[in-house]
């Protein structure tokens, strides 16, 4: 891989570090996600008994809701890290409940605010390996985190929200990423 800048510049004077690229990052969409986890949960009351959205998969063969939270979750650990130096925490949240899931986001979202900015910084030119599928992709850390971990972890949050919307539940853009706000009864189509 080529060596990239410690700082990965955007304009002149200004740069982004990696840190900045990512746990202010992962912090608002796990925010986001624990929302659609308690969407979930809420809208779980109505339903027939043994049709759980936590099982519930957007196609045969794809991890259910409760995984891809997981998953999504674990991807910002698995993105720190390795930057940082250190093995992952064990976390709470194993059991996939509701409960849990709220657990595991909250576990995260502790862990990543309490991340030394500086050391993360510091590794953006580190070579790295990990283990994807039965791949060993190497990148170096700005790359690992750009071209990896982000897309890694927001393809498993957006197939979180589209298993909720497969199943009926009425989340949109704003509940994704908390930014949109559209007028009651607004369509795209």
């Amino acid at each position: 891989m080529d060596e990239r800048p410690a700082d990965l510049p955007l304009d002149e004077g200004v740069a982004l570090t990696l840190h900045a690229a990512s746990v202010p990052v992962f912090l608002h969409y796990l925010e986001r996600l624990d929302a659609l986890v308690t969407l979930a949960e809420r809208h779980e009351a109505g339903r027939a008994a043994g049709a759980s959205l936590l099982h519930a998969a957007l196609a045969e063969g794809m991890f259910a809701f409760a995984q891809q939270v997981q998953i999504a979750a674990g991807f910002a650990v698995r993105a720190c890290c390795p930057l940082l130096d250190i093995e992952p925490p064990q976390l709470a949240g194993g059991d996939g409940s509701w409960h849990q899931l709220h657990a595991r986001i909250g576990a995260v979202r502790a862990f990543l605010a309490a991340i030394d900015a500086e050391r993360m910084n510091a590794s953006a030119r580190r070579e790295l390996s990990t283990v994807a599928g039965r791949a060993s992709p190497s990148f170096n850390g700005a790359d690992f985190v750009l071209r990896y971990v982000l897309p890694n972890f927001f393809f498993h949050l957006a197939m979180a929200y589209a298993i909720l919307r497969k199943e009926g539940l009425p989340v949109g853009k704003q509940d994704f990423d908390g930014y949109h706000a559209y007028p009651a009864g607004f369509s795209f189509l």
